[in-house]
């Protein structure tokens, strides 16, 4: 009963799916972070869907584009997009440690917010211009929303949080650490057959990407923050989804991904 509730929690916190609401205690929330990569199952999803409605009435590449684009914002409600504008303030201001925790606690948004995130959504939305959709790029990109997740689960429940208070520090205290992080152990070593799977230059070249991308994260909130929080882990996982992009428009004019 309390993985469900478990799950409950995480699709309830990190999608707008319709799921029944059940109270945060230290039970419900033992492992809910183990159920985040579902949330990036059920975009994977959205997407194969939408390439199917792109397919079967031959919409031209922008608009194909513009859906790919929104989504995952549709299914998550834009949460990580949040804390992308959050963390983009903080990280331009140019502060001490201690101010750009108070920008991250800020909930309005500042232009640098607001030049960074228009900015990045005009190049994830190019990306998705410039990728050619066939089915074996649509898969490859399918993997990066519950890989991302599953790496800032692992995150959550295993580096050190900028403070004691916050939604990834209730997560991190309320969370059974060892068995979340053998869960999403699990969920990596799939996620990672199924990218060699694919293709083994390929996958390991997405799964060196993540890699990059998960040091540089936890370089960066150590040094500007002192530690994670939940806007620097949307932060990482909105930053790994447009590198994966970047990766198959490279491996598809390498024509290793056709």
């Amino acid at each position: 009963m309390n993985i469900l509730r478990s799950m409950c929690v995480a699709l309830a916190l990190y999608s707008k799916l319709p799921v029944p609401q059940v109270e945060w205690n230290k039970q419900s929330m033992a492992y809910a972070l183990a159920f985040f990569p579902l949330v990036g199952c059920v975009c994977s999803a959205g997407l194969f869907a939408w390439c199917w409605l792109a397919d079967t009435f031959a919409l031209d590449n922008v608009l194909f584009a513009a859906g790919c684009t929104l989504v995952p914002i549709l299914i998550t409600g834009g949460i990580h997009i949040d804390g992308f504008c959050d963390v983009s303030d903080a990280l331009s201001s140019w502060q001490t440690k201690d101010r750009r925790l108070e920008i991250l606690k800020d909930s309005h948004i500042g232009a640098f917010a607001l030049i960074c995130t228009g900015c990045y959504l005009l190049a994830y939305f190019a990306c998705w211009t410039e990728i050619k959709p066939t089915l074996s790029a649509i898969c490859f990109a399918a993997v990066v929303y519950p890989l991302c997740r599953t790496l800032s689960g692992l995150g959550i429940a295993n580096l050190r949080c900028a403070k004691s208070s916050g939604l990834a520090a209730t997560f991190a205290d309320n969370a059974d650490r060892r068995g979340v992080t053998v869960a999403l152990s699990v969920w990596l070593v799939l996620l990672a057959v199924l990218l060699l799977d694919m293709s083994i230059f390929c996958g390991l070249l997405g799964l060196a990407v993540a890699a990059l991308n998960f040091g540089y994260y936890r370089w960066s909130a150590y040094r500007n923050f002192g530690g994670i929080n939940g806007d620097l882990a949307g932060w990482f996982l909105q930053n790994l989804e447009l590198s994966w992009l970047i990766l198959i428009i490279v491996l598809q004019k390498m024509q290793y991904l056709i």
